[in-house]
């Protein structure tokens, strides 16, 4: 009695189900909800995949032409990959369908092929997190934006190929799904374009509310310095602000915040009424970046640390890029302000002598600065010298490496000099300057190799720099670098003319990554180096391995600048 009653209701829930309409292209409510499963299930693993092309993004700043300059860069390897990822996914769900879609009464095994789909994506996957990442995809409140709008973009498009097979596409069911992970870099961009709007709208508003502060009458005395060049930047920030902390109460920047976003975050969170002095270090990459940021902090100091060809792929020519850092000497002078150059760099002399008008400015270092350094001595535990001024003179030492450094801290000094420090209080602030982190820091080794980290240096001044340092210390002397990016049409040559300088200093040359291997390898043997010390290692694991390998307990090791992942 009671069998045959649960027979007759569940005949009765069929029956009211199948007067329910099945949304158009479904033969039953079963194969709608399984495409929802598939599309949703085929966004999670696609936004997986992704990560790659949005760290590029990401590292590019959010800039489409250095996005599509990582694909060309790259050959376009990654993207590759994933066509090939959907050939085998595609075959693997075709064959499949053709197999099993006559066995009706096992149709459910027609989403077997969807097994090999999973497992080959999950593959693909592991590898991309498996590589040792330099500059790991940073999940800011943008960027979860991107990659929700991104899902979501995923599975709608999953959604709708899947009713489109099931629709006009037989043998097909499912198998079109393989086609997706090749639409990957496609829709990362069509997500970054979709979200653009809010976020440019949102970054206004955020930089507009640092301005708003920075205008406030309890800043009205505040003194704000503004640090551009090609390299050097977060050197002479840190050395500046030690030297000025011996007298004022200083905020700066923390690491390379040279960002309009990065500055505003700096002034809204850092800032406070007690502060006496901002020094904002700025970056730009692009025509106009120097000038937003001046016209966001209104330094009326400025520092221009030095002119050379970093970044030349995006400003691709040298007057692109001196422009672009003469906007802040253009915006200090226009506001009645000084400017400080390093005397040091050839290229800034040239520029000022070019320039119909110069307003004040001082120059540190170099036969005709205003501040010198005199009898100086270096060795690999820092470095000793005269600090020599127009009121007077004073001996200091420090523990930074490398004779770029005595420039650095001229530069600096020039400026305290000019805001009324003493020159015991410069010379107590040099004495308390620390190595920066990865700029030609002495670091701890497990064994007794002695290891220089020089990753954050990525201009060819910086190269040379490290490789002067390194010809100080005793031992075979290794070199682990991919080279130098971003130089334009100048990046052959200038990592050729790199290889050359190792040459004539290093014993082991490891190179990491293929970007610049063959320049840097022609330039070592142009130089006479050994052809077989020259190394290749597809990361800097890798390079510490072969390292230890050669290395013995009293040999040094350089590692030279650190090129962002999606240059490797």
């Amino acid at each position: 009695m009671n069998s045959t009653f649960l027979f007759q209701l569940l005949s009765a829930a069929e029956g009211e189900l199948a007067s329910v309409p099945v949304p158009l292209g479904f033969d039953s409510w079963t194969t709608f909800w399984m495409v929802i499963f598939i599309s949703v299930l085929n966004a999670v693993l696609m936004t997986f995949v992704s990560y790659k092309f949005f760290q590029a993004l990401q590292l590019s700043g959010y800039r489409i032409r250095g996005y599509f300059s990582w694909l060309k860069e790259s050959k376009f390897s990654d993207w590759g990959r994933l066509i090939i990822l959907s050939f085998l996914s595609t075959a693997a769900l075709l064959i499949t369908n053709v197999l099993l879609e006559d066995f009706i009464i096992f149709k459910i095994m027609t989403y077997l092929g969807l097994v090999f789909y999973a497992i080959f994506t999950i593959c693909y996957i592991v590898n991309v997190f498996n590589v040792e990442k330099k500059s790991p995809l940073k999940y800011t409140k943008r960027m979860r934006r991107m990659l929700g709008v991104f899902a979501v973009l995923v599975a709608a498009i999953t959604m709708l190929l899947l009713m489109l097979s099931v629709i006009s596409i037989p043998y097909f069911t499912h198998g079109i799904i393989g086609l997706t992970p090749m639409l990957v870099p496609i829709l990362v961009l069509v997500a970054f374009f979709i979200t653009w709007p809010f976020e440019t709208l949102h970054n206004k508003k955020f930089v507009s509310r640092a301005k708003k502060k920075l205008e406030g009458d309890e800043f009205a005395n505040l003194i704000k310095i503004g640090i551009t060049g090609s390299y050097g930047k977060t050197s002479v920030k840190n050395i500046l602000m030690t030297i000025l902390s011996e007298k004022f109460k200083v905020v700066s920047s923390p690491y390379s915040y040279n960002t309009p976003l990065g500055l505003s975050k700096t002034i809204l969170e850092d800032l406070k009424p007690s502060t006496e002095v901002l020094i904002a270090e700025m970056g730009a990459r692009y025509l106009g970046d120097i000038k937003e940021l001046s016209e966001l902090v209104s330094p009326s100091i400025g520092l221009l640390t030095g002119l050379g060809n970093q970044h030349l792929g995006t400003f691709k020519t040298k007057e692109n890029l001196t422009k672009t850092k003469f906007e802040l000497a253009d915006y200090v002078w226009a506001n009645g302000g000084k400017m400080y150059f390093s005397g040091d760099c050839e290229a800034i002399l040239a520029a000022l002598e070019a320039k119909d008008h110069k307003g004040e400015f001082g120059l540190s270092g170099g036969n005709n600065g205003d501040v010198k350094a005199l009898n100086v001595a270096y060795d690999k535990t820092g470095s000793k010298f005269t600090l020599a001024t127009d009121v007077g003179k004073i001996d200091c030492k420090t523990s930074l490496l490398g004779v770029h450094n005595i420039s650095n801290i001229l530069l600096a000094a020039s400026v305290a000099l000019g805001l009324g420090l003493t020159l015991e209080e410069i010379k107590s602030g040099i004495e308390k300057l620390v190595p920066v982190a990865h700029r030609l820091a002495l670091v701890p080794a497990s064994s007794s190799l002695t290891v220089i980290d020089d990753a954050y240096n990525g201009s060819v001044e910086g190269a040379k720099a490290g490789l002067d340092v390194l010809s100080m210390f005793e031992g075979k002397k290794f070199v682990v670098t991919p080279g130098l990016v971003e130089l334009g049409g100048e990046q052959f040559n200038s990592n050729f003319e790199f290889g050359i300088e190792m040459a004539k200093v290093v014993d082991y040359c490891i190179v990491t990554g293929i970007t610049n291997y063959d320049a840097i390898s022609s330039g070592l043997e142009f130089g006479g180096f050994d052809k077989s010390h020259i190394l290749r290692a597809g990361s800097v694991s890798q390079a510490v391995e072969l390292v230890g390998t050669l290395s013995h307990p009293g040999d040094v090791c350089l590692f030279e600048n650190d090129l962002p992942d999606n240059y490797i």
